[in-house]
């Protein structure tokens, strides 16, 4: 983890936490509950120790421990006295100057060539011509100050001296009017808001965007110009709200990342492997509501990759490997989308096994050949399918990845495996950065409109009813370097569909990744931004539909998830011979 993209985020919890220790302190003498109040600010204290140690900053986490340690003193019984009270506030003053000093200390640690870039703090960088070194050093003298201060409360001794020093001594040049009017100057540089209130926000926007649709129609309708050109210029800034309020809901995966340390340690000692885990991009963003439905398949693929994939560290000793195995977190942009990837350097899978078992329970149809990726994928995923020879606490059920393609087909993603025997296993979950608002191609089977994410969308075409032919059984529309799979409605949704008298096929060809499909339709209706909307109970059970959105016309399109509909449907074995007799 690089800490410094965290540097921001933590000088704003830090400084929070402050305040309300500083709050806390004040309204303490006065409290009608001292105990309850008491364990709020050791709460804060502790917290901020440990934000500080996750941020490598020991000497807040040394000034921490001890405020810690006053509080728990006042915890026990101690007397709170006016004294103590000052002494506090007058750390809790030391604290903050501490703070800034660590984070500036590491903003003034990255290379020149790195600054531009890096991420900082306001008012960090710049320290006035002073170096790390100098900006530790005051550091150090600010963390002494505040041990100094915080140990003459539990000195007996020095407590009759209390009542006339209750804070440290000022910096020279300051006056007592001065240290208020900084504190209340003090820019304000962030904000933490309510995830619901930015998922209301969210749905707002949605609103907005459909409001927009209606009324640009509606203009189009009356063929006023100037009305038209508005709704355009109007459009410009409702983009702009809407990819501020995306990014707003972005949270970076090391938030989750993070808390599979103590996973990997506590079930690789269980198990009595030596595992290192790496983790690669936390400060990628990702839709909230995606991150957080991604929690239980990394769970399952973590423990599969220890249980499964790395060996015993006498197994990878007598194999040449080294005794402590690698598993990799990985998390990256890819175009539109973000591929969480669980990796390890283990034995990997089995791959003739798997096709043994997978012929055994009938999930395919012969055991000739090498099994392919999007082959191993399947039967890796079907509910029931697994090699462990035993059930335990673990695994062996064979119901975890099909969980976890489950959860990853539910947000429209898609999930890849690939394998190398005895070099290791990698798990790709590929998944959509934003879940509210996307671009889709609209069109009509029938009466009904449905949409399409854009991604997937190759081409648009108008082909005559004649170039569409049937080999080996199976209809297909001949293109110059392949042969793509038709699909007609009926066969996806069921409705009837006729075509009876038309010269030309409208066809949508899709491309999944994994497979090219050319889907008939009624009409093409064009490109759109569309805000997707929960499927309503009677229809969450539909495989193949991802969600529905509400048009400018108000009726209700249904949103295609192409990796589910079309799973099984567009593959097509096609050789020389076919491919000419198509053509």
């Amino acid at each position: 983890m690089n800490v410094n993209d965290y540097r921001t985020l933590y000088l704003s919890e830090a400084e929070e936490g402050l305040q309300a220790l500083e709050s806390g302190l004040i309204g303490l003498e006065s409290s009608s509950e001292p105990a309850a109040a008491i364990n709020e600010l050791f709460r804060h204290a502790h917290n901020l120790k440990g934000i500080s140690g996750a941020m490598g900053y020991d000497e807040v986490v040394e000034a921490s421990h001890a405020l810690e340690n006053v509080l728990d003193g006042l915890r026990r019984g101690e007397e709170i006295t006016v004294a103590k009270i000052g002494c506090m506030l007058g750390a809790a003053d030391i604290m903050k100057k501490l703070v800034r000093c660590a984070t500036e200390a590491a903003q003034s640690a990255i290379p020149a060539d790195a600054g531009a870039s890096a991420a900082g703090p306001p008012g960090a960088g710049s320290t006035g011509g002073d170096g790390p070194g100098t900006t530790a050093a005051r550091s150090v003298e600010l963390l002494s100050e505040i041990l100094v201060l915080l140990s003459n409360i539990s000195d007996p001794s020095a407590r009759a001296g209390l009542t006339t020093r209750p804070a440290p001594e000022r910096e020279a040049g300051t006056s007592p009017e001065a240290k208020p009017a900084e504190a209340l100057e003090r820019r304000i540089s962030s904000t933490k808001v309510e995830i619901e209130r930015l998922d209301r926000i969210m749905d707002m926007v949605g609103e907005l965007v459909t409001s927009r649709i209606r009324l640009s129609n509606l203009a189009t309708e009356l063929g006023s110009k100037p009305l038209v050109d508005e709704i355009a210029g109007s459009w410009r800034i409702i983009s702009q709200i809407q990819r501020e309020v995306m990014e707003a809901r972005l949270i970076p995966v090391g938030q989750v990342f993070q808390r599979f340390n103590r996973l990997v340690h506590d079930v690789s000692q269980d198990m009595g492997k030596k595992v290192k885990l790496e983790i690669v991009g936390a400060e990628i963003g990702l839709d909230r509501i995606v991150l957080e439905g991604m929690v239980d398949p990394l769970v399952h693929l973590i423990r599969n990759a220890l249980d499964h994939g790395i060996e015993s560290p006498a197994e990878r000793l007598a194999s040449g490997k080294p005794e402590e195995g690698r598993l990799r977190l990985c998390a990256r942009r890819e175009r539109g989308t973000v591929v969480l990837e669980v990796s390890d350097d283990g034995r990997g899978i089995d791959t003739p096994r798997v096709a043994d078992e997978a012929a055994a329970a009938g999930l395919v149809k012969s055991r000739k050949g090498e099994l392919s990726e999007d082959d191993l994928c399947r039967i890796l995923t079907t509910a029931g399918f697994s090699t462990a020879a035993t059930v335990d606490r673990m695994s062996g059920r064979g119901m975890g990845m099909n969980i976890v393609k489950k959860a990853v087909d539910s947000f429209g993603g898609q999930l890849s495996i690939q394998s190398a025997l005895g070099a290791g296993a990698s798990v790709s979950l590929i998944l959509p950065v934003n879940l509210s608002i996307i671009k889709a191609l609209l069109f009509s089977i029938g009466s009904d409109v449905h949409a399409l994410p854009i991604e997937y969308v190759s081409e648009t075409n108008r082909v005559e009813q004649g170039s569409l032919k049937t080999v080996n059984g199976r209809l297909v529309l001949p293109q110059v370097d392949r042969v793509v799979p038709v699909l007609m409605p009926e066969r996806i949704l069921g409705v009837r569909f006729a075509t009876s008298g038309e010269r030309y096929a409208r066809v949508i060809i899709v491309d999944t990744g994994r497979c090219r499909v050319a889907v008939v339709v009624n009409r093409v209706i064009g490109q759109q931004d569309i805000v997707i909307k929960a499927l309503p109970p009677l229809f969450r059970g539909l495989r193949g539909i991802s969600g529905a959105t509400v048009l400018g016309s108000g009726k209700v399109a249904f949103i295609w998830d192409p990796h589910v509909l079309f799973e099984g449907r567009c593959a097509y074995e096609s050789d020389k011979e076919a491919v000419v007799s198509a053509n």
